[in-house]
């Protein structure tokens, strides 16, 4: 029975180019424990899951720890707020001689022919409780700010890392499923060997498959070389150094149920804007009310030096200072407070339609991957026990070895649309748990 020329059967690896993860989970383990031997792939034995590569970007990301760092400056910011509305002691000192003569020098009626002082002297600011809390107020907004970045930040690259894991674990599954026909073929090769010895197969059959073996053993090292890419990717983002080959375990990725935006970091944030406008505006009215503070020195003032030890003496009183006119300013103040709570209302709204809007976007998505997942996932079950039987019928010489090949051909392609249809899975339930 002569065998007609194929072409080599096609690998799954470039066709779930960054597809994503997702398998038949009960034939996976099983070629991920075979991998070694069916490809030839030296893997690390350490298998790493999803959580340790998170946990391992969250301890290494420079922007996540330079947040805690901005937190500790606004502790210090509050600590100079109060010390700022306390008690303020200072000294000072001044030594002024002038040397006057009969025609020349200062008059002494101004300079009193010179000045010797060393006071010191402190003041204390009165009634400013309301302004000291509008300032811890605003830092304490701050801080709020940047504790709602910093979540908002960790969503972001859990999702990056998340969306990264997917693609390396495709790979991953690519390159078992190109090893395990590899392994196919070449017991196949051992069989149709025999059966061309026995006359019941042509010799070209035997060069035809070995051709394609070849080309298979090729896809293999094809695959094995973008997994090591894609997985030095994913060790760069986290921070690990290491470029060795580990074994990744499946996710267990689940979609999240309901959505309140109320949790999304970017929708707080505008919550946040309200209330550092609110600040800002009850601000510009403190600083338009009286100033009342208590002063007082004691100290060495004298204007001249022979008699300065009779001189030591002390002072106390009040300092008042009252805003009447500055060209209405505050008005102006309140005016532009008041446009950016307006523009601020505005795109709260606006964004809080878009998040509704992608999160149904998403879940319908999701149903469509659900339904597409489940076809793809009978077809690749149909076309392996199919598979089985082809490889039976030609162990007997009843069924053209070119027959066999154009079914592991369609099921390369069953392959990589599988291993599509659940990465892209992943990535949809991936985008719905870091919608923010």
């Amino acid at each position: 029975m002569s065998a007609m020329p194929c072409n080599a059967i096609p690998s799954a690896t470039e066709a779930a180019r960054h597809s994503g993860s997702g398998v038949c989970w009960g034939g996976m383990s099983l070629l991920l424990a075979l991998l070694p031997v069916f490809a030839g792939v030296r893997l690390n034995a350490q298998t790493r899951s999803l959580d340790d590569f998170l946990r391992t970007a969250q301890v290494n990301n420079p922007l996540l720890g330079n947040r805690s760092f901005q937190l500790a400056a606004l502790t210090l910011d509050s600590e100079e707020v109060r010390a700022a509305h306390g008690p303020q002691v200072g000294a000072n000192g001044q030594f002024l001689y002038a040397p006057y003569g009969a025609h020349w020098g200062y008059d002494p009626a101004i300079t009193n022919g010179g000045l010797y002082a060393a006071v010191l002297g402190a003041s204390i600011p009165i009634f400013t409780a309301g302004r000291k809390q509008a300032s811890l107020d605003s830092i304490a907004v701050l801080g709020s700010t940047v504790l709602n970045g910093t979540e908002g930040s960790l969503m972001e690259l859990r999702q990056q890392v998340t969306d990264l894991y997917i693609n390396t674990f495709s790979d991953q599954r690519a390159l078992a499923e190109a090893a395990q026909r590899s392994v196919l073929l070449e017991a196949e090769d051992r069989v149709l060997t025999r059966l061309a010895g026995q006359g019941i197969y042509q010799q070209v059959d035997v060069v035809n498959l070995r051709v394609n073996a070849q080309a298979q053993r090729i896809a293999v090292r094809k695959a094995k070389a973008l997994l090591r890419n894609d997985l030095l990717s994913l060790n760069a983002l986290c921070g690990i150094v290491d470029t060795s080959l580990v074994t990744l375990a499946p996710l267990g990725l689940a979609a999240p149920v309901g959505f309140d935006p109320s949790t999304s970091p970017r929708l707080r944030q505008f919550t946040m804007d309200s209330i550092a406008n609110a600040i800002a505006d009850r601000q510009v009215d403190l600083n338009y009310r009286a100033r009342l503070s208590a002063v007082g020195d004691a100290g060495l003032n004298a204007v001249a030096i022979s008699g300065a030890t009779d001189h030591f003496g002390a002072s106390a009183g009040l300092n008042l200072s009252v805003p009447i006119y500055d060209g209405n300013r505050r008005r102006t103040q309140h005016g532009k407070i008041a446009l950016f709570e307006k523009g601020r209302r505005a795109q709260q709204d606006f964004y809080a339609v878009q998040v509704r809007l992608r999160h149904e976007q998403l879940e319908q998505a999701l149903g469509n991957a659900d339904s597409l997942l489940a076809g793809t996932q009978r077809q690749y079950a149909d076309e392996v026990k199919l598979i089985d039987l082809y490889r039976v019928e030609l162990e007997h010489g009843l069924v053209r070895l070119t027959d066999l090949f154009l079914v592991l051909e369609n099921h390369a392609r069953t392959t990589a649309d599988l291993i599509q249809a659940e990465a892209e899975r992943s990535r949809i339930i991936n985008a719905l748990i870091h919608l923010q």
